[in-house]
């Protein structure tokens, strides 16, 4: 009797551990094992129809008013023209001042220019890197009309370097991927 105590004590700490209760079962965690994103806090601007394989605390859509360089885009957000930063990637320098026009800075620019200007997007936050960096920007997932994550899409492209800037982040392992694939091509940045 005293074993089948020990072992339903043990069953209940490490229900505990894992984050389950007998009653209510795993908590909700992804099916990719990913850390759950979050809705982007502005009101839709765009008409587009959601793609069916968007994460669901994606929101939009949001027209892009301009893309301002490899990985910075404006959109309405409550009545406001914003910029957002695409997370976890980092595209060399074109627009910024007092800073040198940096290889491939143009090219990740004109990249993502096709790629989104003129264009409806949807958005989601990573809470692992805050919703906001120190410029005010909105940090977030940018995927296109057609579903397309057009964070990955720039890193596969060879346009920018994944970089969470010292933190987590949802997608970091597929991005790591598509840049090591980038790089061994030699595709565009990684080409200077």
């Amino acid at each position: 009797m005293r074993r089948i105590t020990t072992v339903a004590s043990a069953a209940g700490i490490l229900l505990l551990l894992t984050g389950c209760t007998s009653d209510s079962g795993p908590q909700a965690v992804p099916a990719s094992g990913r850390a759950p994103l979050q809705e982007v806090p502005c009101d839709a601007t765009g008409t587009a129809a959601r793609p069916p394989e968007l994460p669901a605390p994606a929101s939009g859509p949001y027209t892009v008013e301009k893309v301002v360089d490899g990985d910075t885009i404006r959109i309405r957000c409550n009545g406001t023209s914003t910029r957002v930063r695409l997370v976890g990637i980092n595209a060399p320098e074109n627009v910024k001042e007092d800073a040198p026009v940096e290889c491939g800075g143009p090219e990740a620019s004109s990249y993502l220019h096709s790629l989104l200007a003129g264009s409806q997007v949807f958005l989601s936050a990573d809470p692992a890197q805050g919703t906001r960096d120190k410029y005010d920007r909105i940090l977030a997932y940018v995927w296109t009309q057609d579903g397309a994550l057009a964070n990955k899409s720039i890193v596969e492209n060879g346009h920018a370097e994944v970089t969470g800037y010292g933190k987590a982040f949802a997608y970091s392992d597929e991005f790591a991927a598509a840049a090591d694939q980038a790089k061994a091509s030699k595709a565009a940045r990684w080409n200077c």
